[in-house]
């Protein structure tokens, strides 16, 4: 009867213990996605916290030479590119493109365009805000972030800004860190 009741009492702890080990936990682990949508959020939540301080030294740094045609001041456009590069949330990537869509703009459309006028292409709107308008901020650093393409090296992000318009973002992994490497406005 003894062994019967230890038995009894045996299979009863391994149908507990098999239950247990196949139920989900209440704190599942979190998986690499998640991790990654988490960084994501919280690089693109960082660059505006930092271009919120930051926006007026990088006004400062105005690398555009005024005059019939306007030119780029080469020292402060580095100057400028080298302070984006230290928020640690913009690729190199971003900062090579801006400086060649710049450097287009130099040789292309500024030839034509007159200073005077009014903003020069390209410079009449904040190319982070994707508009003319400083923005809420608050807004900027905690709005939600759905992100498409999780599982690769490069993907596309949607800030959801309810009443104004979403921003949308390429980031890459570098050395196992998210960063913007294009500000796409629509």
């Amino acid at each position: 009867m003894m062994q019967s009741i230890s038995k009894f009492f045996t299979l009863c702890l391994l149908l507990s213990a098999f239950i247990a080990c196949n139920e989900a936990p209440k704190n599942a682990a979190v998986t690499p996605a998640q991790t990654d949508e988490a960084a994501i959020t919280e690089a693109v939540h960082n660059f505006y916290k930092w271009y919120e301080v930051n926006a007026g030294a990088l006004a400062d740094l105005f690398f555009v030479k005024p005059g019939n045609p306007a030119t780029i001041d080469q020292a402060k456009m580095d100057e400028h590119y080298a302070i984006l590069a230290k928020s640690g949330c913009i690729s190199q990537t971003y900062i090579d493109a801006e400086k060649a869509y710049f450097k287009n703009l130099e040789a292309t459309d500024w030839k034509t365009e007159d200073v005077n006028e009014g903003p020069l292409t390209g410079l009449d709107y904040d190319r982070f805000l994707c508009s003319q308008e400083m923005e809420d901020f608050k807004l900027l650093t905690t709005a939600p972030v759905s992100i498409q393409g999780l599982g690769t090296e490069k993907v596309t992000a949607r800030m959801s800004l309810g009443e104004y318009q979403d921003k949308k973002y390429e980031m890459v992994k570098e050395n196992g860190k998210w960063l913007i490497s294009k500000v796409i406005c629509e």
